[in-house]
């Protein structure tokens, strides 16, 4: 997919062709995905353009949020058209994730060069946590470990990864379904923490959960689309700057904690 070599907006239209994502799509988004507390004053202004033809759309979104008030604003068809086509490429890897998780699955940037692990650690001999984008990939690579848990807290993506670990016969396999501020595991449970890039922000709160039930981690900045890691606090929380071949992309950066 040549697109990850271009623009994040380029990127977010092959997405849309991939996944044939049209604006009914977002009937399919959770409340957590849509955010709709984080929306910019234009987000807010194309959905208040392009619910006018939505109706069913419209209704779902009052009862997603109640306490919500989505005014409508009079538009032409053409106006309403170009609102709910930017809206869809907006959210066009959320839809796709949604969608067709086995097209998420094969973006090309989903794997990169696993060989900086395997040279650090003994893959049967590490229990690993992973999450994020690249998460099927990586668990395919660890298959053969000491045991693998992934933090999925998506419904629709945690049913797709327990059938994958069935398909790919992963061993001491374990699905949570939690967020990665609040891990469902004892303190230092896992030796090896692997997150890939995620749409939303990795907190503090999160990188402390994160160090907390792993002796290391690795941070993996693998997806065009997600924003760059905000320094400060990432090397705050003890972690170390890295590189990592990612494919289709090249060289990206990465975040080592190691004890």
């Amino acid at each position: 997919m040549a697109a990850v070599r271009h623009s994040p907006n380029a990127i977010c239209q092959s997405l849309v062709r991939l996944g044939h994502l049209c604006f009914d799509d977002f009937l399919l988004l959770k409340p957590e995905t849509l955010d709709i507390g984080h929306w910019t004053s234009d987000v807010v202004s194309d959905w208040a353009i392009a619910l006018n033809n939505a109706p069913g759309l419209f209704l779902h979104l009052h009862r997603l949020f109640p306490d919500s008030s989505f005014i409508l604003q009079p538009s032409s068809p053409a106006d309403t058209a170009a609102a709910q086509s930017r809206l869809v490429h907006a959210f066009a890897y959320q839809l796709l994730r949604a969608k067709a998780p086995p097209l998420c699955d094969a973006l090309p940037w989903q794997d990169w060069d696993f060989s900086i692990v395997a040279r650090r650690f003994k893959l049967w001999q590490t229990r690993f946590l992973l999450a994020g984008d690249g998460t099927m990939v990586a668990m395919y690579r660890c298959r053969k470990s000491a045991g693998v848990y992934v933090v999925e807290p998506d419904e629709t993506i945690a049913r797709y990864v327990e059938r994958k670990a069935v398909l790919e016969k992963i061993r001491r396999f374990k699905l949570l379904r939690a967020s990665l501020e609040r891990i469902p595991l004892p303190d230092r449970s896992t030796d090896l923490a692997i997150v890939g890039s995620i749409l939303e922000k990795l907190s503090p709160p999160a990188l402390a959960e994160l160090a907390r039930v792993a002796a290391n981690v690795l941070l993996v900045e693998n997806s065009p689309l997600s924003p760059p890691l905000d320094e400060a606090p990432v090397t705050a929380a003890g972690f170390r700057p890295d590189t990592v071949a990612v494919s289709a992309l090249g060289p990206r950066r990465c975040w080592w904690k190691r004890v």
